[in-house]
C-alpha cells in the first residue's frame, strides 16, 4: 500500500513540474491561475475564467466539487497536526 501511495505521489511530482515547466515557456497565465488536473492532462484558466466555469456546474456537480474540496482541506490540516 505505500509503494503504491508514493507512486502516485512521484506521477503527481512529475505532472506538476511537466505543468510548471510548460507554464514557464508559456508566460501567458500571469500570476493568479488555476491549473486543472485530468488524469495525465491539465489545463490552466485565468482566475475569472475559472470562477465563471465552476459558476455555470449544474448543482450535483458543484456539490461534488466542495465535498472534495472540503475532503481534501481536512487532510491537510489533519496531516500538519
Amino acid at each position: 500500500m505505500n509503494i503504491l501511495i508514493l507512486s502516485k505521489i512521484d506521477i503527481l511530482i512529475n505532472l506538476t513540474n511537466k505543468t510548471i515547466d510548460s507554464l514557464k515557456e508559456e508566460e501567458s497565465c500571469g500570476t493568479n491561475a488555476a491549473i486543472v488536473y485530468h488524469g495525465r492532462y491539465f489545463a490552466v484558466f485565468d482566475m475569472d475564467e475559472y470562477t465563471y466555469i465552476i459558476a455555470q456546474l449544474k448543482e450535483e456537480a458543484r456539490n461534488r466539487l466542495t465535498r472534495w474540496i472540503d475532503k481534501n482541506r481536512q487532510f491537510r490540516s489533519s496531516k500538519g497536526g
